[in-house]
């Protein structure tokens, strides 16, 4: 777009040379005359001060105002349509005025001030930069006529994440003919810590589980995060032991950022359905140790007050060294693969809804940079099972609140897949966060489907800081095998109802209890043979 210069923007108009005598009265005079308003030519209008808008947008908007036989209405209406382009535009400081004039030659004058911005401070940043903030409101820079409309933009993405609030605030500048902006910010700490105990196991486990994880989301004053975790078997740490990490990069000034991930696992859990290798049948115990390191680029689409999302392409280089155990033999089964993901994730946050939306189309490679298990590799970790698999996977949910607080959640999840996978890949269902009532992961599929439903009363007061909601709920899940072996259960329909608890203690403190009677047979659990879930988790 090329500025208009700040001495003109000028706008010939060829006419017939007709000259009226009231042509040469100033404005003032025709507007106070009790007569029929007088009229003239206006062949031009010089527009002066402008630096912001493009010449050729003011002329389209003067343009039907031009001629003979225009009044002073109509010039006000050129004025009007000039200063509309400002605020339309978001530069709201602007104000296009009409000074008085005498009219001569059938030229108007239109005079534009502009507001530019004197001074920008930041103020009451602890855990941020003053600078990086101003750099990333480029609208509000020092002596720029501000873009109110494009800087509420940048607030917008500088206030994603809910751990900082930047508000503007205008006031009447120190030097005359300016504004200045008081950035005025307010942070939460950058650390977060969660832990969580619970008794979501697996079959032929130690009942409890611990997890817990530590982050930072301001690292250098730039905006990089990083976070630790671990999740253990506490009575018995050879059953279940997982360290993970991740360290995310934004790209100043741009929605891109890249993030490296990782984990490494000791495990002993039982596959019950038996899907876990190539000839296991129910009851085998798979060992597995293994890491996986993951480096993924994000794309922040563009938002709004309501909406957060974002695009991912990633990789993840995955190494799992696990024996299969059928009776006193045992087979090393190792496998090296590295699948390739493309994920969509989007969370609304509405006046009466939450929703979340979370999407991945994962592609196996044979060999990626030459890291990866030949097909021989997977037929013996899986029959059938190929490096080349595509798998997709769909999670959605959503919290609907009614006047009164009862809330409404339902949950929908998938996973669809035309050939056979290994066990990392595969589709597990069961446990406290997908069908209560029976252990987690009992059964594990290569595709299928699972439903959560819950009908939650009001939160109740106890006391200060304190607050009770009771819920009833419906799980429900259904998975198949791809090509299984003859002695393989191929199918599994999960079902439970039940009754549950969400106890608030503080800002800190959440207890949570899950009671669940199993409407079908698992591959552990029998049907009528209630549960009761809980978990207790702190974070701050």
């Amino acid at each position: 777009m090329t500025p208009v210069p700040c001495r003109a923007a000028r706008l010939p108009l060829r006419l017939h040379p007709l000259m009226l005598a009231l042509a040469a009265l100033p404005f003032p005079v025709l507007a106070q005359d009790a007569a029929p308003a007088p009229t003239v030519n206006i062949n031009e209008y010089i527009v002066r001060g402008n630096t912001v808008l493009d010449a050729r947008q003011i002329e389209r908007a003067v343009e039907p105002f031009l001629g003979p036989g225009k009044t002073l209405a109509d010039v006000e209406k050129a004025r009007d349509a000039v200063n509309a382009l400002y605020q339309q535009a978001g530069y709201q400081s602007v104000y296009v005025e009409l000074p008085e004039q005498q009219v001569n030659a059938g030229v108007v004058l239109l005079k534009v001030q502009q507001t530019p911005i004197g001074q920008l401070r930041v103020v009451g940043a602890r855990h941020d930069s003053p600078e990086r903030i101003r750099e990333r409101v480029p609208a509000l820079a020092e002596g720029r006529v501000p873009d109110f409309d494009q800087a509420q933009k940048e607030l917008t993405a500088l206030n994603e994440g809910g751990r900082r609030q930047v508000l503007p605030l205008v006031r009447e500048g120190q030097v005359p003919g300016t504004m200045d902006v008081d950035l005025q910010v307010e942070e939460k700490s950058p650390w977060r810590a969660s832990a969580a105990l619970n008794n979501d196991h697996s079959a032929d486990t130690e009942k409890l589980r611990l997890s817990a994880s530590l982050a930072h989301d301001n690292l250098w004053r730039r905006g990089h995060s990083a976070s630790i975790g671990v999740f253990i078997a506490p009575e018995d740490t050879d059953q279940a032991k997982v360290f993970s990490a991740s360290y995310t990069v934004p790209f100043e000034g741009t929605p891109w950022s890249l993030e490296a991930s990782g984990y490494k696992s000791d495990s002993r859990v039982l596959n019950a359905g038996g899907q876990g290798g190539a000839g296991t049948g129910t009851g085998t115990n798979v060992i597995g140790n293994g890491h996986s390191i993951g480096l993924k680029l994000n794309y922040r689409l563009v938002g709004s007050s309501q909406w957060w999302r974002q695009l991912s392409l990633g990789v993840d280089f995955k190494d799992t060294e696990e024996d299969t155990q059928m009776g006193k033999d045992s087979l090393k089964t190792p496998l090296k693969y590295a699948p390739v993901t493309l994920a969509f994730v989007g969370v609304r946050q509405g006046e009466n809804d939450q929703l979340s939306i979370n999407t991945q189309l994962v592609a196996g490679t044979r060999r990626l940079f030459g890291y990866g298990s030949n097909a021989t590799d997977f037929g013996q970790k899986r029959y059938w099972a190929d490096p080349s698999f595509v798998a997709f996977k769909a999670d959605v949910s959503n919290t609907h609140t009614f006047g009164n607080d009862w809330q409404w959640y339902a949950r929908g999840s998938l996973q669809a897949t035309d050939a056979p996978l290994v066990s990392a890949e595969q589709f597990a269902a069961g446990g406290m966060y997908t069908v209560r009532g029976y252990l987690s992961a009992e059964a594990i599929g290569d595709y299928g489907g699972l439903a959560n439903l819950e009908w939650r009363t009001p939160a109740w007061s106890l006391w200060s800081g304190t607050d009770l909601r009771l819920y009833s709920f419906a799980d429900a899940a259904y998975l198949r095998l791809r090509q299984p072996l003859p002695e393989q259960r191929d199918k599994y329909n999960l079902a439970s109802v039940g009754l549950g608890a969400q106890l608030r203690l503080g800002e800190h403190l959440q207890l949570r209890l899950d009671y669940a009677w199993p409407y079908a047979d698992g591959p552990v659990t029998r049907k009528d043979d209630p549960r009761l879930h809980f978990n207790i988790s702190t974070s701050y």
